[in-house]
């Protein structure tokens, strides 16, 4: 049993000890939400620390002085948080952290950091001890309580990252990719990178074609609402009438693929890092597909779309639609889930995500009305087409 780790192994790492200060509703299909402790601390800068060295010496080097859980984390700021959980895991397990879909959608950075370990969200084989985040909210004020979750952990005993022959054949047997009337995406035209992951392009073509955050440093967001204003945070993006979008530097944008994805239950797959030579953007910030994401127990879900959590580095850029803007890698499971994403074992913000889905903190009737302005063929969502060209 190699491979990335689902629900029930995580489930019985709790029982056995290798994680303490969980639950079982904190298991997702193949991670477990972490939450944040009242231990905080308003940052001088971004820190690291150097191999060996304790988080408690970081503290005492670059905290400006404990926060108040009570106060908002200030836009722009920086902050270290000890997280509710620790880690006994065993010699053979290692671990990766991921931003949860809702603080990626609200563009707040969530770093894991552990002690001696000089990466962010990498947690070494045999990890004993306390685990902790950076936080930098970067578009707006937000307002957290003691046991909110912001990211996610994922445990491995093995690489099990498919090679380009091994994701072929498994999109011969599942046709992995749909358009967003539920038809498969032929192989001929899906772009396979040499290193195994799947090419996905930008949709612009739909009614509302995603949102640009608004800047402003008096709007704050409670973490725990969810009947948030969306026009207080975001305005939406029309579709172009140029046929292309222009995207600013430093601003924060939130898109969809026009590509509807599969993940089955005994996998999962992540956003990798993109090819810097077909463009300098940032497009997630979550970056994890759940197992039965678009795909249910046995398929009976259909294929979803991923939202992109955009973010510029150094120039503004043009977006056609169909142009790539992201990549998937699949992985194994050590076993398959036996909580896959979207069934009813699970709360499942995203399952029916059509098009460019706020997060859970706007009110649904505002947040969700979108949705049905997203054209999803001609076809109703409960009988999408399930047959190949």
């Amino acid at each position: 049993m190699l491979g990335a780790f689902p629900s029930q192994i995580i489930a019985q790492m709790i029982r056995d000890g290798q994680i303490v200060g969980s639950d079982d509703s904190r298991i997702q299909p193949s991670s477990l939400d972490c939450t944040i402790s009242d231990e905080i601390y308003k940052m001088k800068g971004v820190f690291l620390p150097r191999a060996g060295e304790k988080m408690s010496d970081l503290i005492k080097e670059g905290a400006l002085f404990p926060w108040d859980l009570g106060k908002p984390l200030e836009c722009g700021g920086i902050y270290l948080a000890r997280l509710n959980e620790t880690l006994k895991m065993r010699p053979t397990v290692y671990a990766r952290a991921n931003n949860k879909s809702s603080t990626g959608r609200v563009n707040l950075q969530v770093r894991l950091l552990t002690d001696g370990v000089p990466r962010f969200d990498a947690v070494p084989r045999g990890y004993r001890g306390a685990l902790w985040v950076l936080l930098i909210p970067r578009s707006f004020s937000i307002k957290l309580s003691k046991g909110d979750a912001l990211n996610q952990i994922r445990f491995f005993n093995a690489d099990t990252t498919l090679t380009r022959p091994e994701l072929e054949a498994l999109y011969d047997e599942e046709a992995l990719l749909h358009t967003s009337n539920g038809i498969h995406v032929s192989k001929e035209r899906v772009e396979f990178d040499e290193r195994g992951g799947i090419t996905l392009t930008v949709d612009l073509e739909q009614p509302i074609v995603g949102y640009k955050c608004r800047q402003s440093s008096g709007t704050i967001l409670d973490f725990g609402s969810r009947t948030h204003d969306p026009n207080d945070f975001f305005e939406p993006i029309h579709k172009p009438k140029a046929g292309h979008l222009v995207l600013r530097r430093d601003e924060f944008y939130i898109l969809s693929t026009l590509e509807c994805l599969r993940v089955p239950p005994t996998f999962a797959c992540e956003m990798a890092a993109y090819d810097p030579s077909k463009g300098e953007f940032r497009s997630h910030y979550a970056g994890f597909g759940d197992p039965g994401w678009g795909y249910g127990r046995e398929g009976e879900i259909p294929a979803a779309p991923i939202v992109l959590e955009m973010i510029l580095q150094d120039n503004d850029v043009i977006l056609r639609h169909g142009q790539p803007v992201c990549k998937v890698v699949y992985e194994r499971l050590a076993a398959a889930a036996d909580r896959p994403y979207g069934t009813g074992e699970l709360q499942s913000n995203y399952a029916l995500q059509r098009g460019p889905r706020l997060s859970k903190h706007f009110a649904m009737e505002e947040a969700a009305a979108h949705i049905n302005n997203m054209r999803i063929g001609a076809v109703p969502l409960t009988h999408l087409v399930r047959e190949r060209p």
